[in-house]
């Protein structure tokens, strides 16, 4: 009575389209569940999620903060994805390119150079964020490069190496602001080093933060990210290497079998995915001026999520990254909002909701559902 098959080819209007239609009977399902459970207009709901994200310009300038640095930590693991390289290790990349480019804020605050007042703000930034940048390139470098060697030298398990040097990293960060450098100005709980370069009196005020441009400070990021998706949709696309990644994704045989060095394609990627994510890293310290260990706050794990809903595509992660983050923070508006009387577990239950539709119409765009009738042959 029905048959499912795999769909040879879907046009690009009618993906989006069915992913459309998904979002739209999400949020009924969700308005019926909302007027079910808690006998609340569910109106009121949505309408409390949207200003919880674009309620006021500062709260649409956060969130598209927060769009974008999902966005690119997406992006940076997407080429490791689309080359079957398992990268589970985002979260732990972003925190110690993060920690690369914090530890050049702090150490500069106490090099003469930029104590001394008679130079500019503006002299001492040249001067110090290429360098947080090049730290942070290189620190997600090594973090990427680790497990791609090891994978293609001894063909250790990837998902597991690259999650286990997210704790590394994240225990290297904790040591160092309880107990080093950093101690000066950690906090009682011993998980936050406070705003870097601070000082005026040291005159370090500023140095190292990313400057504001059109009078915020998250716009910066936003141009960062959107060149960022712009190149690697053509490094992807377009170029040798991603011509390469796409034939190893397929079969690693066949690639070698062409002529490609499997080992060196993926170390490759693997440290340009690293380099990505410290960029990331450093985007987040020269922002938010501070380090803790919750300053990914899951968000490599989610990329993952992002990649994969997009098909790997640079440009339609814009649109998931959205997505997600509408219903994270807009359910977390819900949750704070006492005249409501609901707490984070019912948020959780409309972003569960949503997110279900939203992963399950995949299912139809690369599948298709044909139903058949017996039909009664004559005598």
């Amino acid at each position: 009575m029905l048959h499912i098959s795999k769909r040879a080819s879907l046009p690009t209007w009618k993906a989006w389209l069915i992913r459309g239609a998904a979002i739209v009977l999400a949020l009924a399902v969700c308005s019926i569940v909302t007027m079910i459970v808690t006998k609340l207009n569910p109106l009121t709901v949505f309408k409390t999620m949207f200003e919880g994200t674009f309620g006021s310009s500062r709260r649409i300038w956060v969130t598209v903060y927060r769009i974008v640095i999902l966005l690119g930590i997406s992006l940076a693991v997407t080429p490791a994805f689309k080359m079957r390289f398992w990268n589970i290790g985002a979260e732990g990349q972003v925190l110690i390119g993060a920690f690369a480019a914090a530890a050049c804020m702090f150490y500069a605050g106490k090099i003469p150079f930029f104590q001394d007042p008679n130079i500019s703000l503006a002299l001492k930034n040249l001067v110090l964020i290429p360098c947080m940048v090049i730290a942070s390139l290189l620190a997600g470098a090594l973090w990427g490069f680790l497990p791609a060697f090891f994978k293609s030298r001894w063909n250790t398990n990837e998902t597991l190496f690259t999650l286990m040097m997210n704790y590394v990293a994240l225990q290297i960060v904790k040591f160092m602001i309880a107990y080093r450098g950093f101690k000066y100005i950690w906090s009682p709980n011993g998980t936050v080093v406070g705003i870097l370069n601070s000082n005026a009196a040291l005159g370090s005020y500023g140095v190292g933060w990313l400057p504001e441009i059109g009078g915020t400070r998250y716009l910066l990021p936003a141009l960062v990210i959107g060149t960022m998706t712009v190149f690697l949709y053509l490094y992807l696309k377009y170029s040798k290497h991603g011509y390469e990644i796409a034939v190893v994704g397929e079969s690693e045989r066949t690639a070698a079998y062409s002529g490609i060095k499997v080992n060196h394609v993926i170390t490759r990627t693997m440290v340009l995915s690293g380099m990505l994510c410290g960029i990331v890293g450093c985007l987040l310290v020269g922002t938010d001026r501070t380090l803790t260990d919750t300053l990914v706050d899951g968000r490599g794990y989610t990329a993952v999520m992002v990649s994969w809903m997009s098909k790997f595509n640079p440009i339609g992660m814009i649109f998931s990254s959205f997505m997600l983050v509408f219903m994270q923070y807009g359910a977390k508006e819900v949750a704070s909002r006492p005249d409501l009387g609901l707490n984070h577990s019912f948020a959780d239950i409309l972003t569960g909701i949503i997110l279900f539709f939203l992963i399950g119409c995949e299912f139809f765009i690369n599948y298709q559902l044909q139903f058949s009738r017996n039909k009664k042959r004559g005598v």
